[in-house]
């Protein structure tokens, strides 16, 4: 065949493939278990990754009508934490072993019977505690003898621990060397490493993750059982019953001709060795994504699978199914044939029309929060026309969530199903499994000739992923702050200006619907339900400016009555401190500790005070400083009732980034009637009964002085 022949079949074929990605932009479709394929070797996979990268990556620009080429801008992806817990209150394993207290808080976690790993841990007696890179643990019970009994020294990064009765599991991360000298560890080099004759001296330093199995049997001498490495960063992890499952994962450059297959090692020897699997679809970044399980008892491996997907880290896991997703962005414009995009500021009334609309982009982007309603909505009808219309012009793609579902059941790992929904997820509380079917809400943000364009989503999706039902264009230029999905409903917050609380009904899965709504001051960063008729919220206070904007103030709790869906209340509010405050809890859920029958909310905090007014505030004050936690009973009538609070510290300049101190707690626990604050300088035991009287102090010194909450990048 001639070049000329070659170059026109692969062109056709870009185009196709192109055709089916515009297609698809904006709805929800499913790709059956079938459709996963097997690589067969690793230099298959290095040709795969070449071939489909490059593809890719040439839909990352867009060509406006007088053929310049510009870079595609994509929304900002926050920084997630961990997950937080969907329909219960509790739902960690409990630990046995050592005789201990009648009670005692576990991990807040979003779905009953998953345990979440954290970088601190109790059970009725001890705690166990990541500080710095060491593994301390705490004989708690009774406080007025509590005290460190022992300390290990932990290699590389330790990040979380899981404690399943007499058995604690180190998840931490780490690197490895590798160099075109290397020779593969184990058995079957060809299928462990592809290597072509290399063009230059190769090295790279490669991560991995450790999960690391102890017995704590005795408490004062943790004694080592198993160490094993498995390639690729550490991302989450589960532990279901005494199963533990681990998800890892590396991006893939063919370096050198050459792709590194993950494996799991114990000594250095591969024990495991995954099959990889994959589709046939570009992305703009390949990941290596490793589901290993593990027997926490025993600490045997009992499976691995890796799927070859784009790069994301958000997780939701249910019992029987891992949800991994991860966001795919397609170029934002398609060539307009001879249209010249407006200039900022200039919105087109139609595409190619010439006529200006009253409304410009910037005003749409930047002032939308001081027009009137009646603006906001003329601004809002232009902007959804534009989107419909480049819609039907294949001129625009929303960008996509992709969700891989791997089923799990007790330590067996395999592929179900693969599902796409418009938007970007904000954490793992925008996902929740009932009754067989995946709830998921996200933020579409777009652009069109006539401006920015926001607004938020509920879909459902049945067992095999394929979309069911959907709700669309809810809160238009606002996002999602938090979302609690509780049954057969889901309470969402978003934010622009204030703070739209719904409630959204779920019971009909083709037919979700708004039920009703509350518009109020503030935002919630957190939604925990109290009981099935109310809601607890955690966030912040705002307030307008002296501009027209909006200013955020110090922390905000509050309670919400949803008895009458129609016409949700907030029946109780709290405020803490001025602008600056914060908490740990607003970007963690494990930092939260409530418990309804003990009538027990505590909340980490860090109180910022101004000296003076705001307006009249000289350059050198400096405002006061507090660092604790707040403890609160919660009444369903009235809202919230302050019990005491648990003081770490004091002063201080650097309020501006919550971390900055060591006296910023971190976590709360109880056991029996003692509840114990973490900061990174210590542990304060104080009464339940007496909140305010400190039974005794346990200090972390030296370099066990930071704590390490693992934070994980939403992509």
């Amino acid at each position: 065949m001639s070049y000329r022949k070659l170059t026109l079949v692969a062109f056709t074929t870009l185009v196709l493939i192109l055709a089916a990605v515009i297609a698809s932009g904006c709805m929800s479709t499913t790709v059956p278990a079938g459709d996963i394929k097997k690589f067969s070797s690793a230099e298959e996979i290095r040709n795969y990754i070449t071939n489909n990268t490059q593809l890719a990556q040439g839909s990352d620009y867009f060509t406006d009508g007088a053929g310049s080429s510009n870079r595609m801008v994509v929304p900002v992806m926050a920084v997630q934490e961990s997950s937080a817990k969907g329909t219960s209150l509790s739902g960690a394993i409990p630990s046995s072993g050592s005789i201990g207290s009648p009670g005692y808080s576990e991990t807040n976690v979003q779905v009953a019977g998953v345990d979440e790993p954290d970088f601190v841990k109790n059970d009725a007696r001890y705690i166990y505690v990541i500080s710095g890179s060491t593994l301390t643990i705490v004989d708690a019970y009774p406080a007025s003898s509590a005290s460190i009994i022992s300390k290990t020294d932990l290699e590389d990064t330790p990040r979380e621990i899981f404690i399943s009765g007499d058995r604690l599991v180190l998840l931490k991360s780490g690197t490895s060397e590798i160099s075109s000298g290397d020779t593969p560890q184990g058995t079957d080099v060809a299928a462990k490493l592809a290597m072509m004759p290399p063009r230059y001296p190769y090295y790279r330093s490669a991560p991995v993750t450790h999960a690391v199995f102890y017995d704590i049997s005795d408490r004062a001498q943790p004694k080592l059982l198993k160490d094993y490495t498995i390639d690729g960063n550490y991302v989450n992890a589960r532990m279901i019953g005494d199963t533990v499952y681990l998800l890892s994962r590396e991006s893939v450059y063919p370096y050198n001709d050459r792709i590194i297959v993950p494996a799991v090692k114990e000594n250095a020897k591969v024990v495991i060795k995954p099959d990889v699997y994959y589709f046939d679809n570009p992305e703009r970044q390949y990941d290596f994504t490793t589901v290993t399980s593990f027997d926490a008892r025993t600490g045997d491996t009992k499976d691995a699978k890796t799927y070859l997907v784009g790069s994301g880290n958000i997780v939701y896991v249910s019992p029987d199914a891992m949800y991994v997703s991860y966001q795919k962005y397609h170029n934002i414009y398609r060539p307009m044939r001879g249209i010249v995009e407006p200039a900022m500021g200039v919105a087109q009334s139609s595409v190619g029309s010439g006529s200006a609309s009253p409304l410009s982009v910037s005003s749409v982007i930047k002032d939308f929060n001081t027009m009137s309603e009646a603006d906001k909505q003329v601004a809002i009808a232009e902007l959804k026309s534009g989107e419909q219309e480049a819609i039907r012009k294949k001129e625009i793609d929303q960008s996509t969530t992709i969700i891989h579902k791997i089923g799990i059941n007790n330590g067996a790992i395999s592929y179900i199903a693969k599902g796409e929904v418009p938007g970007y997820l904000k954490n793992q509380f925008a996902m929740d499994e009932y009754s067989g079917n995946l709830r998921v809400a996200t933020t579409s943000d777009v652009w069109t000739t006539r401006g920015q364009y926001e607004y938020n989503n509920v879909f459902v999706l049945d067992s095999a992923m394929k979309t069911i039902g959907s709700l669309t264009h809810i809160a238009e230029q606002e996002k999602i702050y938090s979302t609690r999905f509780i049954g057969d409903r889901l309470y969402m917050v978003t934010f622009k200006r204030i703070d739209p609380f719904f409630v959204i009904d779920l019971s009909t899965p083709t037919s979700p619907k708004i039920l009703g709504k509350l518009k109020i001051p503030g935002y919630s960063d957190y939604l925990h339900p109290y009981d099935k008729n109310l809601i607890i919220g955690i966030g912040k206070e705002t307030a307008t400016n002296d501009w027209g904007g909006v200013s955020t103030q110090g922390l905000k709790l509050a309670l919400f009555d949803v008895s009458d869906v129609a016409q949700p209340r907030q029946v109780g509010k709290v405020e803490i401190g001025d602008a600056g405050s914060d908490s740990a809890a607003l970007s963690d859920h494990r930092a939260f500790l409530f418990n309804k029958e003990k009538n027990l909310l505590v909340i980490p905090a860090r109180v910022v005070k101004q000296d003076a007014v705001q307006d009249k505030k000289l350059s050198g004050d400096q405002p006061q400083i507090w660092y604790g936690a707040y403890v609160f009973g919660v009444n369903p009538d009235t809202g919230f009732v302050l019990k005491g609070t648990v003081e770490h510290g004091t002063g201080g300049s650097g309020y501006y980034y919550y971390g900055s101190s060591r006296n910023e707690v971190k976590r709360s626990l109880y056991i029996g009637g003692t509840l114990y604050t973490l900061s990174s300088a210590k542990i304060l035991a104080n009464s339940l009964s007496q909140i305010n009287t400190t039974v005794s102090t346990i200090q972390i010194d030296g370099k066990d002085a930071v704590l390490y909450p693992v934070m994980r990048r939403a992509e």
